[in-house]
């Protein structure tokens, strides 16, 4: 239903007279797939999380309100995540680790689809700022860890930025934040099986994008 509701904005944007199409390339820095919650088999730990990286490919209409500006966009995100290593404290007596427990070790891989319906308003020259919904379908994920299956793959978030646009090329920076919190429960982590420990996945994203478009022009035809 989204998707074919995008797909009508697409298109009838083209009857537009103002307006272009556009590809677009973002590089992420995402802090989903840290691990929260790790109370059992492990009671003193340090944990080091990294965030995620990834990028993402996609396409885009801006319809021209002359002032504002609507941008739809159809995007596939690809995310990964990797953690640090969880062990036990040094003994105060001895000053040595009493065990290295190699339960943290956590990579975890993405796949996405992005729906941006995104409002923008041009407030100096080529600068404007933005924000909007997104809607976001998850395709696949994997993990070095047994997690169990995501429930419902839909997710939902807010996307907050600014760019500067020259002539077909603009550059943004992008805030998303997912509205409804997302965890995953981790049944099984190298051997050791845990309870209350889970991989939180919630959308905390920031984003550089680069993108380029041609003006709804070019497709009519000349006289």
């Amino acid at each position: 239903m989204r998707i074919s509701v995008l797909f009508f904005l697409f298109t009838s944007s083209m009857l537009l007279a103002q307006g272009s199409l556009g590809v677009n390339f973002g590089l992420n820095d995402d802090n989903f797939g840290s691990i929260e919650n790790i109370k059992t088999k492990v009671d003193d730990y340090n944990l080091d999380l990294k965030n995620s990286t990834g990028f993402q490919l996609g396409v885009f209409t801006e319809i021209d309100l002359i002032t504002f500006y609507i941008r739809p966009e159809i995007n596939l995100i690809f995310s990964k995540s990797k953690n640090g290593t969880a062990f036990t404290s040094l003994d105060n007596n001895t000053s040595m680790i009493n065990e290295s427990i190699n339960i943290a070790e956590h990579s975890y891989k993405s796949t996405d689809i992005q729906v941006p319906i995104i409002f923008g308003y041009k407030i100096f020259g080529p600068i404007s700022l933005f924000a909007g919904p997104t809607f976001k379908y998850n395709l696949s994920n994997s993990s070095n860890f047994d997690l169990e299956k995501i429930k419902d793959k839909y997710n939902l978030s807010i996307l907050l930025g600014t760019r500067v646009k020259v002539r077909s090329f603009s550059v943004g920076l992008r805030y998303e934040r997912g509205l409804n919190s997302d965890e995953l429960l981790i049944i099984n982590a190298n051997g050791i099986d845990l309870d209350d420990a889970n991989v939180d996945t919630t959308t905390n994203k920031l984003s550089l994008n680069i993108s380029y478009d041609i003006p709804y022009d070019i497709f009519k035809k000349k006289d």
